[in-house]
């Protein structure tokens, strides 16, 4: 019997190797409730955003390639200060807009200004810029005009052309007509910098830049080199949030309080519902989700918050301590002295900073599964990421390589799905728009012809009705690629959830399957009717034994069964 060969016909690959639970976050990221609550996050960020922008002063706004700017100012490669860069754009704007308000005569000069106050006055419109409906008027006649002859010089060669000459006219029509269009589009998006560009789409718009360049790096094995991974992942973290905050510090707070209260009611719904689906593989209803991320609104918002709270307190009360060294001669030596508690200090917020920056996509999870708060959730994540660093490293470093393979054949299956949309759709539609160009190209441009699945509308040669129909193609479209960013999203927080579980699974020796539940009968019916049942079977088809009657005993009649 001991020389037996024993015959494994099945190995239990997520006992042997922990880590391959986090190939369940896909099917769990996709699941609708969540990517409903990851589309209400992006929805709610970005028309709040673009909201702030609404309401943001023009002159307060960005100017073009501002963040560009910033990061060769940074890096080096260019030694002027944002702020005087900044008003040489500007001004330069001012005057380019100074000089299409003169030359379309929408201000003139009085008989007794000079020349200097007529500029000086000019100027001061051009910063106003309300008269951009006016001048917008002068553009479009402008088109009207050139639109109108291309087509008398058209008619007037097509009577003496032949049948040969008439393709090459036609084309040479259609290109001057095109070519107006473009310079119209072409000279309207020029004077609107004076409007500014706003803060939020700048930064938003740079943000997803690096992401697509993220995934190009992916796609094409270019990690270390110039302009790959490595260089868009430090753009996305470092450069565009830190231009926010150097110098828009007051959108960036407003901003940040926007984006902190979406990301944590949505965010922690999310957390939730997936808390639940990886213990028990089941699934609460958004009501339920939203609920709990209600009642912990205020430990989610505050989890990632109080550590840098800290460092910034300690940091302020070193600084403030060390004020007493501008005192003559006994300052410098109270400094040295105490410089010690100065390191200690900085020791502290090294360990918090680090604490935070690995154990950050920790701090949900843990409230959403163990239904506590945010100082529970900084303890455990910190403790974790301190106890674990290497596992915590491993299943970082698994959980993007992963995530990064479902967002690239997520982006590919809304990529495709668009192309042939626009494709079978563009089959059916002949007419031509009023730039002679293909009108379906116009209302919605193939993701084939722009590279990128987002676009804006060429409304500039459309009709009436055809600028409506080109509004509501852009609506459903962007909102079908925006589901790219829900599920991004919802892979975040699914993702992040497992690790969390592993990791707890590993220093604490908890089982995956312990999540806390709300005594709601709504979220606990499936498992209290189990039992429930159990109970009523075993009851039923149960027959209790009698007891054997005492020793020397005999019972004049057996008693009946219960």
């Amino acid at each position: 019997m001991a020389d037996e060969g024993q015959i494994i016909r099945g190995i239990d690959w997520r006992q042997a190797l922990p880590f391959t639970h986090i190939f369940r976050s896909f099917r769990i990221a996709i699941h609708l409730s969540k990517l409903a609550l990851g589309l209400a996050l992006l929805l709610s960020v970005y028309f709040g955003g673009q909201i702030i922008d609404w309401a943001w002063p023009t002159r307060a706004r960005a100017v073009p390639g501002e963040i560009a700017e910033y990061q060769a100012i940074a890096n080096g490669a260019d030694q002027s200060t944002l702020g005087a860069w900044r008003d040489q754009v500007q001004k330069s704007i001012d005057e380019s807009y100074a000089q299409t308000l003169i030359g379309y005569g929408i201000v003139t000069k009085y008989d007794s200004e000079s020349s200097d106050a007529y500029h000086a006055r000019v100027l001061e419109e051009a910063r106003k810029a309300h008269s951009l409906s006016q001048v917008w008027d002068h553009i479009h006649n402008h088109l009207e005009g050139a639109k109108a002859s291309a087509i008398k010089q058209y008619d007037d060669a097509l009577k003496n052309a032949t049948d040969e000459t008439k393709p090459d006219l036609l084309r040479k029509r259609n290109a001057a007509i095109l070519d107006a269009y473009k310079s119209a589009e072409t000279e309207w998006q020029q004077v609107r910098l004076i409007e500014g560009q706003g803060l939020f789409s700048t930064f938003f718009q740079y943000e997803i830049t690096q992401v697509t360049g993220v995934v190009d790096g992916v796609k094409h094995n270019n990690w270390l080199d110039t302009d790959g991974v490595k260089d868009h992942v430090y753009n996305f973290f470092a450069v565009g949030p830190i231009w926010l905050i150097w110098n828009h510090t007051v959108f960036f707070i407003i901003f940040s309080i926007l984006f902190l209260l979406s990301w944590a009611l949505f965010g922690g719904a999310i957390s939730r519902i997936a808390a639940v689906h990886v213990a028990r593989d089941e699934k609460i209803s958004v009501r339920q989700a939203m609920n709990f991320a209600v009642g912990k609104l205020l430990s989610f918002a505050s989890a990632p918050v109080i550590p840098l709270v800290i460092v910034i307190a300690i940091g302020l009360i070193v600084s403030i301590a060390a004020l007493i060294g501008n005192i003559p001669f006994l300052g410098p030596l109270a400094v040295g002295a105490l410089f010690v508690i100065a390191l200690l200090a900085g020791f502290v917020m090294t360990l918090v900073l680090l604490g935070t920056a690995g154990g950050f996509n920790l701090m949900y999870p843990t409230i959403a599964v163990e239904g506590s708060d945010s100082f529970d959730a900084i303890s455990r994540s910190f403790s974790y990421v301190y106890a674990r660093p290497w596992r915590m490293l491993f299943y970082t470093v698994v959980a993007l390589v992963y995530g990064a393979a479902t967002y690239i054949f997520v982006h590919l299956f809304i990529w495709l799905a668009l192309v042939l949309t626009h494709h079978f759709v563009g089959m059916g539609i002949f007419t031509a728009a009023d730039n002679t160009g293909d009108l379906l190209s116009a209302m919605w441009p193939s993701p084939l012809a722009t590279g990128r699945l987002s676009y804006s509308p060429d409304y500039l040669p459309l009709a009436a009705g055809q600028k409506i129909g080109a509004f509501f193609i852009n609506c459903w479209v962007m909102l079908f690629v925006s589901f790219l960013g829900a599920f991004a999203i919802s892979l975040y927080f699914s993702t992040n959830t497992i690790v969390y579980y592993l990791m707890r699974n590993e220093v604490d020796s908890t089982e995956l399957d312990d999540v806390y539940l709300e005594q709601s009968e709504e979220e606990l019916e499936p498992a209290f009717s189990a039992v429930a049942t159990e109970t009523t079977v075993t009851t039923v088809t149960s027959t209790p034994t009698p007891e054997p009657p005492p020793s020397g005993d005999t019972p004049a009649a057996s008693s009946p069964p219960a």
